[in-house]
C-alpha cells in the first residue's frame, strides 16, 4: 500500500520509493520543454483528474500536501478509481494528474509524463502486516518481499 496513517496493531515496512510524475495531455503547452521535469506550481491553474479521497491510497493526501507547499489548492474536475481511467481521461483532455512513476509503464497515446521536481515529490510502497505474526504463508510472503526473516510474533 501507499503511505497513510495505520491503525494500532499494524506494522509497515517500506519496500521501495519512487518519484511522482505529472501526467499531462501531449498537446498541452506544459508538455513542451519540460522533458527534464517541472514543479508542482506549474499545475496550479489546471483541472485535476485523480483518485477520490475515499480511495484510501494515501496519494490524495500527498497530492494535497504538495499543492499546498506549491501555494495552491487543486481543483478536482474528475475522479476515477483506476489509474488507467485517470490516464485515459488526461489523454482525452479533461485535466492533468500526478501519479507514481511506475504508472509510466501504461503507455496511452496522447499522454506524457514529467517528473515533479519539488522536494518530497516521492511515493513509497509499504508492506503492511499484523504486529503479531499471522499465518505461515503471510510470514513467508513478507520474508520473500523483504529478504529478511520475520520474527515470531
Amino acid at each position: 500500500m501507499r503511505p497513510m496513517p495505520l491503525p494500532a496493531g499494524l506494522l509497515a515496512t517500506e519496500l521501495f520509493r519512487e518519484p511522482l510524475v505529472a501526467v499531462i495531455n501531449a498537446s498541452h503547452p506544459l508538455a513542451e520543454g519540460t522533458e527534464h521535469g517541472l514543479h508542482m506550481a506549474a499545475l496550479a491553474d489546471e483541472p485535476f483528474v485523480f483518485f477520490p479521497r475515499s480511495y484510501g491510497s494515501g496519494l490524495h493526501a500527498q497530492l494535497l500536501s504538495l499543492a499546498r507547499q506549491a501555494g495552491f489548492s487543486p481543483h478536482f474536475a474528475q475522479e476515477a478509481g483506476e489509474a488507467m481511467t485517470i490516464i485515459g481521461l488526461v489523454s482525452a483532455g479533461l485535466g492533468v494528474s500526478v501519479l507514481p512513476a511506475s504508472f509510466q509503464r501504461m503507455r496511452i497515446e496522447g499522454v506524457v509524463y514529467r517528473t515533479l521536481l519539488d522536494e518530497g515529490a516521492m511515493s513509497a510502497v509499504w508492506l503492511v502486516q499484523r504486529e503479531h505474526a499471522g499465518s505461515a504463508m503471510a510470514k513467508a510472503f513478507a520474508e520473500l518481499l523483504t529478504g529478511q526473516a520475520v520474527g515470531q510474533g
